[in-house]
């Protein structure tokens, strides 16, 4: 099995690893391009000053030669040294360097192009020649020495690789600060993860870290905490609402049932009492009803399916007909627009009937239902709702005044988010009540 490596680990290995290579390149590449810099100079100067020697003859600068650190010599076709014995400079460099001048009257007689670029190294010193084989047979010899440029370079490469030492320091200390920061941060998220996992979720995630994406990922962790928390404290409520909301029937159906084995009617007569028990159980089978949709609805949603388009108004207006008579008390207004929502048509169906159910369980004379661009609105003029149910009205089993088995809002806040849209209510001024279905985006429209 691959042995892993903390993330620590690999990015320092990373770090040493470049900045060896690093290092070594410097080491390599800066005196090769220091040597590269001096010869090149060098040699142009001797070039330049050769071609005007050749071109001057006799009316040459010697002196300015001299200045310029460039000494000529001549042999003639016959390879003797022809030397001013009045210059002095020539004379010491004969006694100084006799090696290079036995090498150079070698270099004449083997040369055969008409150029060349030589060095000669003695000691500390380094001297650099151009050899130019002239028409005639005579040669021409330049040569500068150098004693000073080789400690500059030499000087040159410890004070830059002392600066890329220390620069590097400071580099390996900001990393490693960086490093312990970063690995603390991820430290601190694992926790934050651990305990989210342990299901500890009443704490807030708090950071105080100056790092935009670090920042981002705890306001991230933060949210899903907060997510986590409301849906456990939505399940206990309905854990809790449902064990309260069955108790009462349960209770009734087993207590009737007692009285009748033992002949004794709670309710009247055995029939009436028989009643009681079928409406309780009706009562019990509807919450059963509705939590088994709430829960085939959260399958639903899961499973990403494509969802056509259908005509609204048309669904709409066969709800109406049948849940709304023509005897009843409460004035029923329309006022459609042609429009197409997507979706399920039938568990739409399921939406409409619930608000018109709500509708019709408050309302004191009128309903007004209107559709218009992806908005359907539904009117009642009942009482408002009250101000601490705003926040829970759509939750399970949150039963307001009047209501029933606190299911319907909750199955059609689900079921309109599902396909993408979104629902809100707004309490009149006085009195009266609009639930409105609206497409994402579209809810100031």
């Amino acid at each position: 099995m691959k042995q892993k490596m903390k993330l620590n680990q690999q990015l320092a290995i990373t770090l040493m690893v470049l900045i060896l290579g690093s290092i070594m390149a410097f080491g390599v590449i800066l005196p090769i391009s220091i040597k590269y810099f001096i010869d090149h100079k060098n040699f142009n100067t001797l070039i330049s000053e050769q071609n005007e020697y050749i071109k001057l003859g006799k009316y040459y600068n010697t002196s300015q030669g001299k200045k310029n650190g460039v000494y000529h010599l001549q042999f003639d076709s016959n390879n003797n040294l022809v030397i001013d014995q009045t210059d002095d400079d020539l004379i010491h460099h004969q006694l100084m360097y006799p090696e290079f001048f036995s090498e150079i009257k070698e270099q004449c007689r083997e040369q055969k192009k008409q150029v060349e670029m030589r060095k000669f190294i003695d000691g500390q010193e380094t001297l650099y020649y151009l050899i130019n084989n002239k028409d005639s047979g005579e040669k021409v010899i330049s040569y500068s020495i150098d004693t000073g440029n080789q400690y500059l370079s030499h000087q040159l490469f410890m004070t830059t690789l002392i600066i890329i030492i220390v620069a590097l320091t400071i580099i390996l200390v900001s990393f490693f600060k960086w490093n312990n920061r970063f690995i603390n941060n991820l430290k601190q998220i694992q926790h934050e993860l651990d305990l989210i996992g342990d299901g500890q979720l009443e704490e807030s995630i708090r950071i105080n870290e100056s790092t935009l994406e670090f920042q981002e990922v705890m306001d991230s962790l933060e949210h899903m905490r907060r997510k986590l928390y409301n849906n456990e404290q939505t399940k206990k409520r309905m854990i809790h609402n449902i064990s309260h909301d069955l108790k009462t029937p349960i209770a009734v159906i087993k207590n009737y049932s007692e009285g009748i084995i033992d002949g004794v009617y709670p309710y009247g007569d055995v029939e009436q009492t028989a009643h009681v028990i079928y409406s309780q159980a009706e009562r019990l089978e509807k919450r059963v009803q509705g939590l088994l949709y709430l829960n085939r609805l959260e399958y639903i949603r899961s499973q990403n399916e494509s969802y056509r388009e259908f005509a609204i108004d048309g669904l709409l207006e066969e709800v109406i007909s049948y849940m709304f008579d023509q005897d009843q008390l409460i004035n029923v207004r329309l006022d459609l627009v042609p429009q197409r929502f997507i979706g399920d048509k039938e568990k739409w169906r399921i939406v409409l009937e619930n608000l018109f159910d709500n509708a019709k369980r408050y309302a004191k004379n009128e309903i007004s239902i209107k559709l218009t661009d992806q908005k359907l609105s539904i009117f009642n003029d009942g009482d408002n709702i009250e101000e601490d149910l705003a926040e829970s009205l759509f939750e399970p089993f949150e039963i307001g005044k009047d209501g029933m088995s606190g299911l319907g809002l909750a199955i059609v806040k689900r079921t309109v988010n599902m396909y993408g849209y979104d629902i809100r209510y707004e309490n009149a001024e006085t009195k009266g009540v609009t639930f409105i279905i609206y497409k994402d985006g579209k809810a100031n429209e």
